[in-house]
């Protein structure tokens, strides 16, 4: 992915918005790294399996597992789940993200729209909270979430 989709989500991601890019305040935020929370972002536009719809009343099978991560967030988790519109990768939904300041996002696809997954979600948002570059074990990833990888590389593997 790249252009703006990837500015924004990175600009989500480390805090910084294209006034305060070039900023000293700016440099320093990111450079400070860790937020206090990281936030999961589900999105909400997922088809699941060519399903456009599920049950009554009909929503997206996304926004109907957002609503399970919601509705099953402590209430300390609750304020850091949040929508978002398209992560395109609509071949492997259902997709969330997690992001935290001053580490890389991570992406969980495939998976369905279900409480296994909802739970398996707040796990990793906490797993990942946890974990001071972001980095996640496949051994740490909850079967309900096939599949787990960071959406931009972490700094070192950038460097030529």
């Amino acid at each position: 992915m790249s252009g703006p989709q990837t500015a924004s989500i990175r600009r989500l991601c480390d805090g910084t918005t294209a006034m305060d890019q070039n900023s000293t305040a700016g440099r320093q935020s990111r450079r400070a790294g860790r937020g206090a929370q990281p936030t999961l972002h589900v999105c909400v536009t997922c088809r699941w399996h060519g399903l456009e719809t599920l049950g009554e009343p009909d929503i997206r099978p996304g926004q109907h597992l957002h609503d399970l991560v919601a509705a099953r967030a402590t209430p300390e988790q609750r304020p850091h789940i949040k929508e978002i519109v398209c992560l395109t990768h609509c071949p492997n939904a259902c997709n969330a993200v997690a992001m935290q300041r001053g580490k890389p996002p991570l992406l969980m696809t495939r998976m369905a729209p279900d409480e296994a997954a909802a739970d398996a979600l707040l796990a990793m948002l906490e797993t990942y909270g946890e974990s001071p570059d972001g980095t996640v074990v496949p051994g740490d990833v909850p079967d309900a979430i096939p599949l787990a990888r960071p959406l931009v590389p972490p700094r070192s593997a950038r460097r030529g």
